[in-house]
């Protein structure tokens, strides 16, 4: 297993919100008349989890290993998430974020130029938890082969 955290930096905001957001309570949706406003502040990750497709055992939590991970929306539909590890330091990847109507967004990359990506997401009435799970995201080598592998990214936060 080789991990590689330039990647995760590099991609896992966009795959993060990429697939299906969903609540972790329970009954709770988006609220009807979400805007950006919603969205805006910092949001710190208590689970930030992939789960290897080719062995669901497999099955690492950036958070419950030490890291810290921070998404943070700023009003212009700007973004940034860090990601800080002791040994490794900060790592940080920023881009722009354009709500869509209903749960729908696209979300850009300023380290991929003219990719954009697509999504949905829920979080709770009370507007302070956003729970992510994205199927097949390709950003971690769990195999040692210099090629990412498709996984479950799995991440919960809470609003800061």
């Amino acid at each position: 297993m080789r991990f590689r955290l330039e990647t995760w930096t590099r991609f896992v905001l966009p795959v993060l919100l990429l697939g299906a957001l969903t609540g972790a309570c329970g009954d709770d949706d988006t609220p009807t008349g979400f805007g950006l406003d919603d969205l805006v502040g910092e949001w710190d990750a208590s689970l930030f989890r992939l789960t290897w497709n080719a062995d669901p055992e497999f099955s690492p939590d950036l958070v419950a290993l030490g890291a810290t991970v921070t998404l943070d929306f700023n009003s212009d539909g700007s973004y940034s998430l860090t990601v800080s590890v002791q040994v490794q330091g900060d790592q940080v990847i920023t881009g722009d974020f354009t709500l869509l109507g209903g749960n729908q967004f696209s979300l850009t990359n300023d380290a991929e130029p003219g990719v954009t990506w697509t999504g949905t997401f829920t979080f709770s009435s009370n507007g302070n938890e956003l729970s992510i799970n994205v199927l097949n995201v390709a950003i971690f080598d769990f195999d040692g082969d210099d090629e990412e592998d498709e996984a479950l990214l799995e991440g919960d936060f809470d609003r800061i």
